[in-house]
């Protein structure tokens, strides 16, 4: 989801209240999406316009320290003085803006996080009916307290868990019944046709949060870490 529009900080006019207003713009979007339990995408929003702050930053930074010219030694620590290109006012205003731009979605990050966390204690993922560590790839069942119906998906390990939680796949196979026979007859299938899955199962009893937008990716990011560490 798009939400911060392309190159924002440096479109003209440079002007510093109307970054500030384009900004708390942007971040009442993201509460929005908070407010609606899309915790998810609110934020993959903010790691990615955070990503390319800090690049603006940076390059910054760079631009400051290559285009330094000496003019000098100091006697009493012998180190070299430099002087630094001038910036442009309206350069200033944006780098003005871009700290602040830092600061507030840094804060909104922390405050989305926190949210992450809090449904992350109402969830439960499990292994059924054994553990089966060495097995590289199976299934992993989300029962959502009060639902009729399990959703199915289908996981194959990655091979190397350097990878972002974000980018492990899962894919939907199919829906059962929630109860233990339907569960127990999928898992009866399943292994008459392989014994290398494993199966699991991700209990939410979280209420208020998107499935696409939150508790898919939460289940997604559970599972990951639990097959990383080997439990």
């Amino acid at each position: 989801m798009e939400i911060f529009k392309k190159n924002w900080l440096s479109s003209k006019p440079i002007d510093r209240e109307l970054k500030y207003y384009l900004l708390k713009g942007y971040i009442a979007k993201i509460e929005d999406l908070i407010s609606n339990g899309k915790l998810y995408t609110a934020m993959s929003v903010v790691e990615t316009e955070l990503h390319k702050l800090y690049n603006i930053k940076y390059d910054r930074d760079m631009i400051e320290l290559d285009g330094r010219i000496i003019v000098g030694i100091n006697v009493d620590t012998m180190d070299l003085d430099y002087e630094y290109p001038v910036s442009s006012e309206e350069d200033v205003l944006m780098y003005e803006a871009c700290d602040t731009a830092i600061d507030l979605l840094e804060k909104l990050y922390r405050k989305i996080r926190d949210f992450w966390r809090s449904v992350e204690t109402k969830c439960l993922i499990s292994e059924i009916p054994d553990r089966k560590p060495i097995n590289s790839k199976g299934y992993v069942m989300y029962v959502n307290k009060g639902s009729d119906l399990i959703e199915v998906y289908y996981y194959e390990e990655p091979i190397t868990f350097k990878m972002s939680w974000s980018d492990f796949n899962l894919k939907y196979v199919s829906s059962i019944d929630n109860n233990i026979k339907s569960i127990s007859d999928f898992i009866a299938i399943k292994e008459v046709e392989s014994n290398k899955d494993r199966f699991f199962r991700f209990d939410s009893k979280a209420k208020g949060y998107s499935k696409k937008e939150c508790m898919i990716p939460l289940m997604k990011y559970m599972l990951f870490n639990r097959i990383k560490h080997g439990i």
